[in-house]
């Protein structure tokens, strides 16, 4: 296995070690800010490798959609998404949302664990990378957050994602085309039509998107897409002909905060 040089960042981690993700326990001390991508699955130094939920994996065929696996049945759609319609073209995921991810997106959007962003943007692209290749956006626009949130929380994770995209790949991160104007709620116990009414005039455009026309959203959970809808449809109303999104994992049956 090709072993990564040592960069001044590794360094840190003897006084604040790293931790895995899905465990939450520290990682033994390697190099890791120059690792191969190619190391995001069960041997990348972000995580311990007994810990990589392989049985979570979303694989073909996916809902061309949300991305869900559609599993043996096969078809082109999820029933969740068969009869609706979206501004977004496309959805693509990394994971089902069960345990671990579940409790791994948990600590990372509650409890202050914003170094787990390192790993999810690398189990994306190495998951995702043909659809990136694909689509090819301009742009990454993480879903903001509402303000006195984003005050009390310190930071926002779909813009963490972003960023650590955005040094992947090289895809400029644009935190400054739409804000966050609507406190929505938990919307665990509204059904996707009233977590979709829920969620009117909950963004407003702040600069206009001048010479975009692929941009891909950026979010952590896809439960079912209201958010990510209404996004797109205010970016769509204001010129991006198409719009594309992305999220670490799916949720599947209940809807979830």
């Amino acid at each position: 296995m090709m072993r990564a040089p040592l960069a001044p960042g590794d360094v840190l981690s003897l006084l604040f070690p790293q931790r895995c993700p899905f465990c939450d326990r520290p990682l033994p001390f390697r190099a890791r800010i120059r690792a191969p991508l190619t190391l995001s699955g069960p041997d990348d130094p972000w995580i311990h490798p007994a810990c990589f939920p392989g049985s979570l994996l979303l694989r073909e065929p996916l809902c061309l959609k949300c991305g869900r696996s559609l599993g043996e049945e096969g078809g082109t759609f999820c029933p969740d998404c068969r009869d609706k319609s979206f501004h977004f073209k496309q959805n693509r995921a990394v994971w089902r949302y069960a345990e671990p991810v579940r409790s791994a997106v948990t600590r990372f959007k509650y409890h202050g664990r914003q170094q787990y962003a390192v790993y999810f943007a690398r189990a994306w692209l190495d998951a995702c990378r043909e659809y990136l290749e694909q689509i090819r956006p301009q742009v990454l626009i993480p879903v903001p957050i509402h303000r006195p949130r984003l005050r009390a929380r310190g930071y926002n994770q779909a813009s963490l994602f972003a960023y650590e995209l955005e040094k992947l790949t090289g895809i400029p991160c644009r935190e400054d085309l739409v804000i966050r104007t609507k406190h929505t709620g938990a919307q665990k116990d509204l059904g996707p039509a009233e977590r979709l009414r829920n969620m009117e005039n909950a963004f407003r455009l702040t600069n206009p998107p001048a010479g975009i026309t692929r941009a891909l959203l950026i979010d952590d959970i896809y439960t079912t897409g209201s958010t990510l809808e209404t996004l797109s449809r205010l970016l769509s109303d204001a010129g991006i002909p198409e719009i594309y999104t992305a999220t670490l994992c799916i949720s599947y049956g209940k809807p979830i905060p």
